[in-house]
């Protein structure tokens, strides 16, 4: 079983998460999912606001063919809207068809970056004609507190999951 992806199933982060999530008002965002990836063994672990995706996704192991995960890992920009990805071969053009099955045809990836892991909060949405740049000079300072705050949600999640990276980088 590939270990590149685990979903967060923490009991208290998802209530926290799913709660926050009932006070966020994004015009357009109808999804949201924030992660954490290890840049040593490039495994991530994420929590994401439609659960049956979520299960779709682990159980699928898409995480290493996913073009959105990969754009993360190959890049520097913090700010990533889904039409600049590459789906850069078949399965990565079959992931995103199914993500656009869940409702999740386009949107935007924010990244955190730091020395040895990024946090990444995607916000997806099914709205046809979504403006990822005039979307993002909208709401700039919305979207860099809700980057924060989720970052926040996951600290605990994300602490144990580096150190356990870390670990096996030594082993």
């Amino acid at each position: 079983m590939n270990k590149k992806y685990s979903p967060i199933l923490t009991d208290t982060t998802k209530e926290i998460f799913f709660r926050y999530l009932e006070h966020v008002d994004l015009p357009e965002i109808d999804y949201f999912a924030i992660g954490i990836q290890s840049s040593l063994t490039k495994s991530s672990i994420s929590l994401m606001s439609r659960p049956e995706w979520q299960k779709h996704f682990n159980y699928n192991q898409y995480a290493e063919f996913d073009p959105l995960r990969k754009a993360t890992l190959n890049t520097t920009r913090n700010f990533i809207p889904f039409t600049e990805i590459d789906y850069s071969d078949n399965f990565g053009k079959e992931i995103m068809h199914q993500r656009g099955l869940f409702g999740i045809q386009d949107g935007i990836i924010l990244m955190e970056r730091l020395k040895h892991h990024n946090y990444i909060v995607t916000l997806g949405t099914n709205f046809s004609r979504f403006n990822a740049f005039d979307f993002l000079n909208t709401h700039y300072d919305g979207l860099k507190n809700l980057k924060c705050d989720l970052i926040k949600i996951i600290e605990k999640d994300a602490i144990q999951f580096l150190s356990k990276q870390i670990s096996k980088n030594y082993d």
